[in-house]
């Protein structure tokens, strides 16, 4: 999922074959993931999508499958990798799965959908409260074939393979190889280009539909190791300019860079700051992506229990990375792997504050953001604040007002609304 600034819309739906085209020849956006998104996780479907069928044709036609060792599924939204993997393993007793989401909403999932697995042994998920790096979780799998989707950004593949070379170099797996598929259209060169430099060689799959999959095999010894994109910006913090460092690890969104819906929200709300208007002894940052907003809240309520939350393990890290860098870790700020506030008590918050997805991959889904405004609805005090972002083209006014209460436009430019609503 994206946040407020993307506008293209795009189905996986069944089309015609594109076994003619090569990855050399595939065009697209170079697409932002969000820290904010909370993902539904995986439920059972009647059959793989065609990205997913073109992961598990591809590894099957490379002979990587019906070995007696482990496998490893990254980012499986769906569940129907796991649930191929584990289909494909049913015969060795002794081989696991070893499926890595960085969602904890998807991770979730994947617990309750695959309890028996998980109970048996055979599938390995993420546990405990916060995220693991793929590199670690994965560290104690006999693993030699990895399936995946390809990351929405080119900042998310590179971080994968880096990840995966820094996996296959610390267990001496140098036949490591990772098969990766996405769309046609959303495919790139540069893609290749990134994964040749975790990988010695990489290649087009044939395609299924207007799928098609990357394989790319012998890691790299050498490849870098996986870190965050530095950035900095200067808010204002009570009226007077601040600057903060911000960190990007994978795919978050907005890298090491401030977005323009984050920068009108906190323009707004420091205003209100300064005027009085806010009074907090805990404030949360729902969706903490790189950790601007949580920043800002540990810089301008210094006295105030600060917690920045998000789905996505990329943005906890880079949340984590944006405070240290910025000077800002303390006693009372901290950041949490969770889904909607799910650990936060009701009734409990002062200040919230939202920028949240509004794309679900390349679809515009306005209702993505509901279920944050319930959250943050009930986590709220009486008389607590939601200060919450959106698109300008899009209308919420209703909405909040339903669901937390009494609503004031703060700011609004040609593509963003920044609202207030008081619980």
């Amino acid at each position: 999922m994206t946040r407020t600034d993307m506008n293209s819309a795009e189905t996986d739906s069944a089309e015609t074959d594109s076994t003619d085209m090569t990855s050399t020849d595939m065009t697209s956006a170079d697409e932002p993931s969000s820290g904010a998104a909370q993902h539904p996780g995986p439920a059972p479907t009647a059959a793989p999508d065609q990205t997913e069928r073109v992961i598990l044709q591809a590894a099957g036609e490379e002979g990587l499958t019906g070995c007696p060792c482990d496998l490893i599924v990254v980012a499986d939204s769906t569940g129907e990798l796991t649930s191929a993997a584990l289909d494909s393993l049913a015969e060795q007793p002794e081989a696991r799965v070893w499926s890595w989401s960085a969602s904890r909403a998807e991770t979730s999932a994947l617990a309750e959908r695959f309890a028996s697995a998980v109970g048996a042994g055979r599938l390995v998920l993420a546990a405990g409260a916060d995220p693991l790096p793929l590199e670690e979780f994965a560290a104690e799998a006999d693993a030699h074939l990895v399936l995946a989707r390809l990351p929405k950004s080119l900042a998310g593949l590179e971080d994968l393979a880096r990840r995966l070379a820094r996996f296959a170099g610390q267990g001496g797996r140098e036949d490591l190889t990772l098969v990766a598929g996405g769309r046609v259209k959303h495919m790139t060169r540069s893609q290749n280009e990134v994964l040749a430099g975790s990988f010695t060689e990489v290649r087009a799959s044939r395609g299924v539909g207007k799928s098609r999959a990357l394989i790319a095999s012998g890691p790299r010894p050498e490849a870098l190791a996986p870190e965050p994109i530095a950035g900095a910006v200067t808010v204002s913090v009570h009226g007077q300019p601040r600057e903060l460092a911000l960190r990007g690890s994978g795919g978050v969104f907005g890298g090491s860079r401030a977005d323009a819906g984050s920068l009108l929200l906190l323009e707004a709300l420091d205003r209100a700051l300064v005027e009085g208007e806010i009074s907090a002894e805990r404030a949360v940052d729902l969706g903490s992506g790189n950790g601007l907003l949580t920043a800002h809240l540990a810089a301008a309520l210094p006295e105030a229990e600060v917690l920045g939350s998000d789905d996505d393990a990329e943005a906890v890290a880079s949340t984590r990375a944006t405070l240290e860098a910025s000077g800002l870790s303390r006693e009372g700020v901290r950041v949490s792997w969770d889904e909607s506030l799910s650990q936060v008590a009701d009734s409990s918050v002062d200040l919230v504050v939202l920028n949240p997805p509004f794309h679900d991959g390349t679809v515009v889904d306005a209702t993505l953001v509901h279920g944050l405004l319930d959250s943050a609805a009930r986590v709220l005090r009486p008389g607590g604040q939601l200060w919450f972002v959106h698109n300008s083209h899009l209308r919420y006014r209703a909405e909040l007002e339903a669901r937390v209460g009494a609503v004031q436009q703060r700011a609004r430019d040609r593509r963003f609304t920044v609202l207030s609503a008081v619980r």
